[in-house]
């Protein structure tokens, strides 16, 4: 047959869309001919299979049919933070895209396939986060180069070049009647399984490897949902494919691994469109479900504007302008989901929200009812009455509604931002209202006036339930539950007023409800999505201790943050409803925050009760020392009048050096042994349990007179109100996240643990439970065997506070017996407080777990960057040329920014290799820091490398190593060319005052740029004379260390301008928190009153201005180098 002139020209078998194929050509010829004289088409969001009844017809019939195969027995396959893909995979991945992308578009627009308007859109860069320079890589996506008129058309090509689930000559026709995804997704991977031979081979190679949709989230993921409906749908789809797999053939999928299945069936998901008359809706019936070229290419983004539209017409794919766009502005590709649960499930994306969204607060009808009879009992106490009378009400809704030629809807049981509740749920609910209060009217004797019998339930025709029915459910259909209207008193009704006000509240209650089981609040996610845009995502499966833990506190996997993301829009959504129901802005009124202070004991009964029980138990205690109540945190900066206190140990005489100060008897630890809960529960929690169990038997626990005087609360940022602003005050992103975290973990703890192992404890008295254990609890030999347990409550040793430099030591210290004996250190003197070391704890960790942080702790770090990748990529940026002459062009700036990260990252591991293996020397200031540490009793600190700075300004050597490797390798070149960038007079240029001015200089010129990395440090920066300068003050030899330190100077400097307050306004407002005030009275007097902070809101900026401190020494250090 002769080649057609849109065919012709056949190259490289590796292009795509070399027309060669008959089918291809006859498509293409079928839609131009079927197509002109239809209205115009669009391709919208589809319809899925996965709960339609034909697609259970099918799946029966094909398992009926086909011979009996071997069940599955393969995990689901899951991606991200518990998954397969690494980070560097993923940066080749979508960086070699950008190219194939080029290629793509250049192959079809030779053809004449493709019409592209390119001066009005370019490929850019996009991640997760939605933004186009962190680490967390996404995808490419569209973005305006200038601004466009609404109806501008940037592409177009012929509609037969899309791939489509109509089936073809050489398709099995086996799959005739499959589901469209099944069809489309087993199409994509026989057109795989070809190769360069495939029409669509260059298409394909687009499309991601990984697409990160919720069915491929984790067991652990799933759970972070915290939303059962939406588990259950994702658990359905997966139920859904991994039945179709089964029941497919071999050749249908062309050999294909259920993995390679999964991915085929996310990218339709993900990407797939139906094709729709605009009109009237009526489908075409020739193509129905599309996969588009360059279309399904891009991920979905939220920050994409969707005023974009696909628009089919006269056999040719349009893709329009809908609005006015700004320059700059994303452009998204891909069908608008029919709601932000669709976008989630099916796109992997949350879209912004609308006043239109809706979240479900019921699964279902069953689930609606179980809910109705346990918080409102059944009616009649009669669950199946119940039943059948809420199915009664919305049948006759949807009968009412088709009465009214109303569009016939199915009941979601919903509730939207925009004060919507699902009219079903409104009518269900008023109508069990209204039936339990005609069964009372009929029990008291009252049945002849209102005509109504409890047989009008089953048989109902021509009886007064019939009428409240009708009656019911036509009000459902006209008010607003919010504001209902006077009119209803009216004619008799005042029952049906008293029905839908009943709504109402059952709404909120059930709301709150919902809003009340989630580990997190609304101001906890937030933080946690803002922790993310700072810390950026962990993509490192290999970090991961424990995978299955719900006490890991790293960075937010990609997956984690698409929950987070979904749980605010969810919560979102009930606030505002909330809102609507109490019609003020706001819905929570923040209870006022109970002092956190314990008061001292006006009766010494409790501790004397206590030192009873200790001779009891044989314990020996030093009459040296004395338990009495201390100021927790008392500083310069405390605040007067409100100052916590705890218990601790002074010494009422001189201790020696030597002298034993106790010997505590193990086995009157209290510690968990046994417990019958389910393995899912941490031994944290475990042990936070039986604490509460023993509290609440009072005296008859054996450890009674101890658990009396424990502190009745404690300053920790674990009972920070999140819903007030002290959650904000603490400003350093890694601690906030993680005290997130850890506040969920609790949460979490408390739902999965039996009602009787926490001795039916209300949430605050587990949250005061499991802080006991957090700030109290020993790692002791007291099981069998001298086997560890880690969280053992001892009683009196866990009353000596902690300090980095401590007098009681028991770790050199043997257990003899069963005896655990405590010694002094060092000589104390009377009245000197008694310390002990929990370990070498930062005051992240003293923050976090224990309510306190000591200044000028020697033991305490920032972490910089969150992985050495990451700061190879910034000291790149900040130092080398070698892409600034791409700078005006984004999409060619990234792919020159990644080939130089990934040409300099393995020279900078080899670097770090040779020090962890002890080929580099360590600097003079970390050897000092070591011996330091040693002297405060830890010779052993566990070191891990990391982009660390510590206490005293001291860089974690393996930082310096790394920095200095790439100094030596990228700008060491550019070092001989300083001479001609400054002037200055030979001794000045040596002189040491002359060289630390400039540098106070240089830090100064960074810190007053807006943007002050805006080019390379050496390449016409505004600052460069001044950094000149005191690098031409040194020896060449020691340039490079010179620069690294500088680097991480920069960072430090950087870092501290991201912080909402400097370290000047955090000095002031610890100072003024200690002030009292003077105020005057009408009658010329004057009294002194004290602005009330709050213990949490004082430790967290303590714990601020201290991280703060820390990063300046850093700086400090650089400037006396």
């Amino acid at each position: 047959m002769a080649r057609s002139s849109i065919s012709l020209r056949c190259r490289k078998p590796q292009i795509l869309l070399c027309i060669c194929g008959v089918h291809v050509l006859m498509m293409m010829i079928m839609m131009m001919l079927i197509l002109p004289g239809l209205p115009a088409h669009s391709c919208v969001f589809p319809e899925f299979s996965h709960q339609k009844e034909d697609a259970t017809k099918w799946l029966q019939s094909r398992v009926s049919n086909l011979p009996q195969k071997k069940m599955l027995k393969k995990n689901w396959p899951t991606h991200g933070k518990f998954g397969l893909q690494s980070p560097e995979f993923k940066h080749e991945e979508f960086f070699a895209k950008h190219a194939l992308f080029e290629e793509l578009a250049n192959s079809l627009r030779r053809d004449g396939y493709l019409s592209t308007q390119r001066d009005f859109f370019a490929f850019i860069h996009l991640d997760t986060l939605g933004n186009t320079q962190t680490k967390a890589d996404h995808g490419w996506t569209l973005v305006a180069k200038k601004e466009l008129e609404s109806g501008t058309t940037l592409m177009s090509f012929p509609l037969g070049l899309c791939m489509s689930d109509a089936i073809a000559n050489e398709d099995p026709i086996s799959l005739m009647g499959a589901p469209w995804e099944i069809q489309l997704a087993t199409k994509l991977l026989r057109e795989r399984a070809k190769g360069v031979l495939s029409h669509w081979s260059l298409y394909i190679r687009t499309l991601p490897r990984f697409i990160a949709l919720p069915i491929f989230f984790s067991n652990m993921e799933l759970k972070n949902l915290q939303d059962t409906w939406i588990k259950d749908e994702v658990l359905s789809i997966r139920k859904f494919l991994l039945d179709s797999f089964q029941a497919l053939q071999h050749e249908e999928t062309a050999g294909a691994k259920f993995s390679e299945f999964a991915w085929a069936v996310s990218v339709v998901y993900s990407s797939a469109c139906e094709m729709k008359q605009v009109l009237n809706q009526r489908m075409v019936p020739s193509l129905k479900h599309l996969l588009i070229p360059i279309y399904s290419s891009f991920p979905k983004s939220k920050t994409a504007v969707p005023a974009n539209s696909w628009n089919i017409s006269k056999g040719m794919f349009n893709f329009m302008v809908n609005n006015e766009i700004k320059e700059g502005t994303l452009l998204a590709t891909h069908a608008e989901p029919n709601s932000v649960t669709d976008a989630f499930l099916f796109q992997g994306y949350v879209p912004q929200s609308k006043l239109q969204d809706r979240a479900r607060i019921f699964k279902n009808v069953e689930e609606f009812v179980d809910w109705y009879s346990s918080a409102y009992s059944a009616v009649n106490n009669n669950r199946y009455l119940t039943f059948k009378v809420a199915n009664d009400a919305i049948d006759t809704l949807k009968r009412h509604r088709h009465s009214l030629l109303l569009e016939t809807s199915m009941e979601d049981l919903s509730v939207g931002a925009n004060g919507y509740v699902d009219p079903h749920l409104v009518c269900a609910i008023a109508t069990l209202y209204s039936a339990k209060e005609l069964i009372k009217l009929s029990n008291s004797n009252m049945v002849d006036e209102v005509e109504f019998s409890p047989s009008d339930f089953d048989n109902k025709e021509g009886t007064l339930w019939e009428t409240m029915l009708l009656r019911l459910a036509n009000d459902s259909l006209s008010i607003n539950v919010w504001n209902l209207p006077v009119s209803l008193e009216m004619g008799g009704a005042l029952l049906l007023k008293q029905a839908f006000s009943f709504a109402a509240q059952a709404i909120q209650q059930r709301i709150n409800l919902i809003l009340g089981s989630y580990s997190t609040d609304l101001k906890e996610d937030n933080l946690l999505l803002h922790a993310a845009a700072q810390e950026g995502l962990n993509y490192d499966d290999t970090n991961q201790a424990c995978p299955n833990c719900r006490w890991q506190t790293e960075e937010l996997s990609g997956n984690d943050h698409l929950a987070v993301k979904f749980r605010v829009y969810q919560k979102v959504i009930f606030q505002h409803v909330l809102s609507f129901s109490k019609n003020k802005n706001g819905i929570y009124t923040s209870e006022e925050s109970s002092s956190l202070r314990e008061k001292e004991d006006k009766n010494s009964e409790s501790l004397q009760k206590f030192l009873n029980w200790c001779n009891e138990h044989e314990f020996k205690i030093s009459g040296k020392l004395a338990i009495t109540n201390i100021a927790s945190g008392e500083d310069e900066y405390s605040p007067e009048g409100h100052t916590s206190l705890v218990r601790g140990i002074v010494a009422t005489e001189n201790i020696n050096h030597g002298e034993t100060l106790c010997i505590l008897k193990l086995a009157a630890g209290l510690y968990d042994n046994e417990s019958s809960s389910d393995t899912e529960v941490d031994d944290w929690d475990l042990a936070a349990a039986l604490l509460l169990r023993e509290k609440a038997l009072g005296d008859n626990s054996r450890w009674a007179p101890y658990i009396a005087i424990l502190p009745t609360d404690m300053p920790t940022p674990i009972t920070m109100e999140s819903n007030s602003q002290e959650l904000e005050e603490v400003q350093w992103w890694p601690a906030v996240r993680e005290l997130i975290q850890i506040r969920q973990a609790i949460k979490k703890s408390y739902h999965l643990l039996d009602r009787q192992d926490v001795a039916w404890a209300s949430f605050k008295e587990y949250r005061w439970a499991a802080t006991m254990i957090h700030s109290r609890a020993f790692t002791l030999p007291v099981l069998d065997d001298e086997k560890y347990s880690h969280y053992v409550m001892m009683p009196y040793m866990d009353m000596i506070n902690h300090h980095f430099h401590y007098q009681a030591d028991w770790i050199s210290q043997p257990i003899v017996d069963g005896k655990l004996e405590i010694v002094a250190r060092r000589h104390l003197k009377k009245g000197e407080q008694l310390f002990a070391s929990f370990g070498p704890r930062s005051n992240d960790n003293l923050f976090l777990y224990y309510g306190f942080i000591l200044d000028n702790n020697p033991f305490d770090s920032a972490k910089i960057f969150p992985s050495f990748n990451d700061g190879v990529r910034w000291f790149l940026q900040v130092w080398t040329t070698d892409c600034i002459h791409l700078a005006q062009n984004t999409t060619s700036y990234e792919v020159c920014d990644f080939h130089r990260w990934q040409t300099f990252l393995p020279k900078t591991m080899a670097a770090l290799e040779d020090f962890s293996s002890g080929a580099l020397g360590q600097s003079k200031d970390w050897w000092e820091l070591v011996e330091r540490w040693s002297e405060y009793g830890s010779q052993y600190v566990p070191y891990q490398p990391n982009p660390t700075v510590y206490a005293s300004g001291v860089t974690d050597p393996s930082l310096l190593t790394a920095f200095i490797s790439l100094a030596n390798v990228t700008i060491s070149s550019r070092m001989p060319n300083l001479n001609g960038l400054i002037s200055c007079e030979a001794d000045d240029c040596k002189n040491q005052t002359f060289v630390r001015s400039n540098m106070k200089k240089f830090f100064r010129c960074m810190q007053s740029l807006e943007n002050p990395f805006y080019r390379p440090l050496l390449h016409q920066h505004d600052c460069q004379n001044f950094l000149a300068s005191v690098l031409r003050a040194q020896e060449q030899k020691v340039w490079t260390i010179l620069v690294a330190r500088i680097s991480v100077a920069l960072r430090c400097l950087e870092l501290l301008a991201s912080f909402p307050t400097t370290i000047t306004e955090d000095h002031l407002l610890l100072k003024n928190s200690t002030k009292s005030r003077g105020s005057n009275q009408p009658n010329g007097k004057t009294f002194t009153t004290v602005d009330v902070i709050s213990p949490s809101v004082h430790l967290a900026r303590h714990y601020r201005y201290a991280k703060k401190l820390l990063l300046r020494s850093t700086v400090d250090r650089v400037l006396a180098f």
